[in-house]
């Protein structure tokens, strides 16, 4: 529903020049002091190309004729679990704590050495995370939005990580009020996604504080993530607004917006995410009331403003479609499959009936769109930081094709099946089915090794960016 609420505003004027500029806002780029920035971004890239590693065993499991091999089938949901938490959870926030950390470079610190503590924290978490499927006995929990494995490593990791983004929240507030080098609608997301993250961290601590006794390991862990997690999901979303709004002003110089429709695109997550608390003082955490309270917040407002400001931007793209040939044309391609598979993803999210492999289409089509923005931004960044610009190379340009193509390809595949009634999180058990079915998972799995590559192809480039000399 809220993907059809996004194209309500369809008919809203954006344009590239206006006559009277005084209601319409211009986003322009900022002029950025990288300080300890570059490390973030260092970060998440890393975690991004170790996810991509044990992807490797998820598209091999879900595919016909080799999901059955013992030790993909065996792998399969250790493998599950370092993904999701590499590609979505630390992935996201390093770029989180990248754009906080570029917002105050400039500034004092107002503790010495905070942001390296952060950083220090950050990575020192992402590589007990990696390393905690050594343990092979430890069993893997498919708990929603944060997966775990019952071992020691893996939540000293995690808690490592949220520490690292406690002390870059610290960090952030600390310097913020100097945050004059983005624009105005920039800025005011910056701050609104600080907020959100401060929401989420109180919601975690919040349902660990009214966690009822005695629960399974797998129920306790669903319940101990729903509530954050939901926010967790807003901070997300709120931080792509952000790098959209880098990315159009990078290509479209000119382009103006009415302010006081971005400023009601960057408040949606916000205000749902401030209304946290009514859940916790009214419900407790293990009622269906509280459950349903996130759920529908997500359902309604998850995706409104990401979808508003898509169907506003995507018509600016395909009118300067010319720009996929210039100077810029890799942060062209990166923005125009970003919000592609966005909407998309939403879309899919309208036919989820059941517990089966359409909920994971639909939300991989979102957090690819937000991990192809991310990348975009990624791009962009890069020369701010002290790397090699990559926004000419050919590589680059066709990156967020062939890993939002192939995600496309992967998602429309589980769609597919799933309406077949094709289980989530569960490998193998393919031999009964029609063949319809087994070719709709035969394409979704060449998908995900097309995506692979893609994903791959981020990570030479990046690579190359920060690391090669140039010729």
């Amino acid at each position: 529903m809220w993907f059809l609420g996004g194209f309500a505003c369809e008919r809203m004027r954006v344009k590239i020049v206006s006559s009277n500029p005084a209601p319409r806002l211009m986003v322009a780029q900022p002029v950025l002091v990288p300080g300890l920035s570059r490390f973030w971004l260092m970060i998440g890239v890393a975690a991004l190309a170790i996810a991509g590693l044990f992807s490797l065993v998820l598209v091999v499991a879900r595919t016909p004729s080799l999901s059955d091999l013992p030790l993909f089938s065996a792998l399969f949901h250790q493998a599950l679990v370092v993904h999701v938490d590499l590609s979505v959870l630390l992935w996201f926030l390093s770029i989180a704590c990248l754009m906080w950390s570029l917002g105050v470079a400039h500034t004092k610190q107002p503790i010495p050495y905070l942001e390296e503590g952060a950083l220090v924290s950050f990575a020192l978490g992402m590589v007990a995370i990696a390393l905690s499927p050594l343990d092979n006995k430890a069993e893997a929990l498919m708990s929603n939005y944060i997966p775990v494995l019952m071992t020691p490593l893996f939540f000293i990791g995690l808690g490592l990580v949220f520490a690292g983004v406690l002390l870059m929240l610290v960090r952030f507030f600390a310097g913020a009020v100097w945050l004059s080098e983005f624009s105005l609608p920039v800025r005011y997301a910056l701050f609104a996604s600080g907020f959100i993250a401060w929401v989420a961290l109180a919601a975690f601590v919040w349902s660990f504080m009214q966690m009822p006794r005695g629960l399974a390991p797998q129920e306790y862990f669903e319940m101990l993530f729903w509530g954050g997690g939901h926010v967790l999901q807003f901070l997300h979303t709120q931080m792509v607004l952000v790098c959209w709004l880098l990315l159009i002003g990078a290509l479209l110089p000119r382009a103006r917006f009415n302010k006081w429709l971005l400023k009601g695109v960057c408040s949606v997550g916000l205000a749902v995410a401030l209304l946290t608390p009514v859940a916790y003082v009214l419900w407790k955490v293990d009622s269906f009331e509280q459950r349903n309270y996130f759920t529908q917040g997500m359902v309604m407002a998850g995706g409104i403003a990401p979808a508003v400001l898509a169907v506003l931007i995507l018509p600016l793209l395909w009118k300067w479609r010319d720009l996929r040939k210039l100077g810029q044309r890799a942060l062209w391609s990166a923005l125009t499959m970003s919000v592609v598979v966005f909407l998309y993803g939403g879309w899919l999210g309208n036919l989820i009936r059941e517990q089966n492999v359409v909920i994971p289409a639909h939300y991989h089509g979102s957090i690819v769109g937000v991990t192809l923005g991310f990348m975009g931004v990624a791009y962009l960044l890069l020369p701010k930081l002290g790397f090699r610009d990559v926004v000419r190379w050919r590589t680059a340009y066709w990156q967020p094709f062939v890993y939002g193509g192939g995600q496309v390809m992967h998602i429309s595949g589980l769609a597919y099946s799933g309406g077949y009634g094709v289980l989530r999180k569960t490998p193998g058990g393919m031999d009964d089915l029609a063949m319809g079915v087994k070719v709709a998972m035969g394409f979704m799995g060449l998908g995900g090794l097309i995506a692979i590559i893609g994903g791959f192809m981020f990570v030479i480039v990046m690579g190359r960016a920060m690391f090669q000399k140039e010729a």
